[in-house]
């Protein structure tokens, strides 16, 4: 919370990242939130430069997370990691909602930082969008569509050997401020759909 309200800064900000770090690294890079934590812990992450610990969390399959609940047999985003398991079954009925809302909010991380679709506060109804991906090559391949006030917003990604290849499109009349993996530069692009390869090797970057 002391980094998302940026009640902190310069060194004091630096010793409070590394301080997460070091709990996730202590804690089997698990959760260690709960619903008020959860809500905004993805977020803060990506924009405090622990992206990398962002998809750990999302790819962990230990308990708490996640897939835990996927392994367990989830369709859906339950109030407890373990509101069921296939080795004691159900959990206690008075906290046991199987399509609860709280750490339903790892979906707005996903679209946001994963496939790099997020609103633009300065110019509602998606007029203007901010196209940001965050990638890691521990997910192959991340294909997004947002249907928007503006029309239908996509983004795709994917590793080519050593290639990172993203197709997106920005809807009829709306612009976007894309912001290539590495960059820190946005760039605006009018409505259409483009393709950016970049290359690891010669840090080279190709739009078409």
């Amino acid at each position: 919370f002391a980094l998302k309200l940026k009640l902190v800064e310069g060194k004091a900000k630096e010793d409070s990242i590394a301080a997460l770090r070091r709990n996730f690294a202590e804690h089997g890079d698990c959760l260690q939130t709960g619903f008020l934590g959860t809500s905004i812990l993805m977020e803060t992450l990506s924009e405090n430069g622990m992206t990398d610990i962002a998809y750990t969390l999302l790819l962990q399959r230990k308990n708490p997370s996640w897939l835990y609940s996927v392994d367990q047999g989830a369709t859906t985003i339950w109030e407890r990691w373990n509101s069921y398991t296939k080795e004691r079954g159900f959990g206690p009925v008075g906290m046991n909602s199987f399509n609860h809302y709280a750490y339903g909010v790892v979906l707005a991380w996903m679209y946001k930082d994963m496939a790099g679709i997020a609103a633009d506060e300065n110019a509602p109804g998606f007029k203007n969008i901010i196209m940001a991906p965050k990638p890691d090559r521990r997910v192959g391949f991340v294909k997004a569509r947002y249907k928007s006030a503006a029309g239908i917003v996509k983004s795709a990604w994917r590793y080519e050997g050593d290639e990172w290849v993203w197709d997106f499109t920005v809807p009829k009349g709306a612009t976007a401020l894309v912001t290539v993996p590495g960059q820190n530069e946005a760039k605006e692009y009018t409505a259409g759909s483009y393709t950016i390869v970049q290359s690891k090797i010669v840090w080279r970057t190709k739009i078409f």
